[in-house]
């Protein structure tokens, strides 16, 4: 979160006490979440640089930003939908609208983070949790490979660096383009990925246990969030050789140990939710759109091209009305589990 939302949040804690917060990364956060209106007035595209980049002449940057008091425009002259994006969040429409304003939305969403930094936000966001009498938490994991690091840099929202078993985006040889490598080469397996999660799943309920917090897990996009996947991986023993590299000749060994299991029970299965029988919030999104039928592709085929009917943006993210229906889902979900004598229909 900026800090000029933190400031807003605890105003409305000091009111309400009740809060709902989101964990995950842009999935959370809202990227590409921009009103429907626009992507169907206007032409948008993808780059590395701006993942969502409105292709628009100066009188109609300045009509939209007139219209929309949400917009700002960036020194560069590029319209900034981020404030946009963060009301039209699952989580914004989920206490506005459906729990007409009762509960206080606190969005931590990191956009290009992993789990380990955005379940560290609810430390570092001067968050005046002792305001709460009620909190609901909906974690919505990001993939499993992805791995933070603190930025030292700033302290505004952008405080981490995430870092993925890929080749680094730097062009040249840089110390960063060595630890991607090392990463990647002596450090990365889906079992240590899994490993991983199960730790930041556990000091998220350690967080919940403490402030009596509810927990709800949907994962944004990665379906390896599966118990038996899970156990696959943990069950097997990974070879690696004297410099850490995993040997590639040898047969992988599955080769059942006490800890697998222990490590399997550590995760939260039974705070696991699957939004009308979606596994992740993408595929729920992409269950609303008739003519698609590879509904686990969410990314490659809607990079740079918004999906027919617009429930999948064109930087591949869940759009304003996929965020309004994953926020409906959760409300009846929320009222069956946790609120009791309310109508549930």
């Amino acid at each position: 979160m900026y800090n000029s939302q933190v400031k807003l949040v605890n105003e409305q804690l000091a009111i309400k006490h009740r809060a709902i917060v989101a964990i995950g990364c842009s999935f959370v956060q809202g990227q590409g979440a921009i009103n429907d209106e626009i992507f169907e007035k206007y032409n948008f595209g993808y780059t590395e640089a701006e993942p969502l980049a409105i292709t628009v002449d100066n009188n109609i940057a300045k009509k939209l930003l007139s219209e929309y008091p949400m917009l700002s425009q960036s020194p560069n002259g590029k319209i900034d939908f981020t404030f946009m994006e963060y009301e039209n969040a699952f989580v914004n429409q989920l206490c506005k609208v459906n729990f007409n304003e009762k509960y206080v939305p606190i969005n931590l969403g990191l956009r290009g983070c992993g789990n380990r930094s955005s379940i560290k936000e609810l430390y570092f966001n001067k968050i005046r949790w002792d305001l709460c009498n009620e909190i609901i938490v909906i974690y919505v994991p990001s993939g499993i490979e992805r791995f933070d690091f603190i930025n030292d840099q700033t302290t505004d929202h952008f405080r981490w660096t995430c870092m993925w078993p890929n080749p680094s985006p730097d062009k040249t040889d840089t110390p960063r383009n060595d630890l991607w490598k090392g990463y990647r080469e002596a450090v990365y397996s889906d079992k240590m990925a899994i490993i991983e999660q199960i730790g930041h799943v556990q000091e998220l309920m350690t967080w919940c246990n403490l402030h009596h917090a509810k927990l709800i897990i949907t994962p944004g996009f990665d379906r390896r969030y599966d118990k038996d996947y899970f156990k696959e991986e943990l069950d097997k023993n990974i070879e690696r050789d004297d410099s850490r590299i995993i040997n590639k000749n040898s047969k992988q060994s599955w080769r059942k140990k006490t800890d697998s299991d222990r490590y399997l029970d550590m995760w939260p299965w039974d705070k696991m939710f699957k939004p009308n029988n979606s596994t992740t919030m993408a595929q729920l999104a992409l269950n609303q759109e008739p003519s698609i039928t590879n509904k686990n592709d969410f990314y490659g085929p809607f990079l740079n091209n918004r999906s027919p009917n617009g429930w999948i943006t064109a930087c591949a993210h869940p759009g304003q009305k996929a965020h309004k229906l994953f926020a409906d889902i959760l409300s009846k979900h929320i009222k069956r589990t946790f609120i009791k004598g309310v109508n549930h229909a």
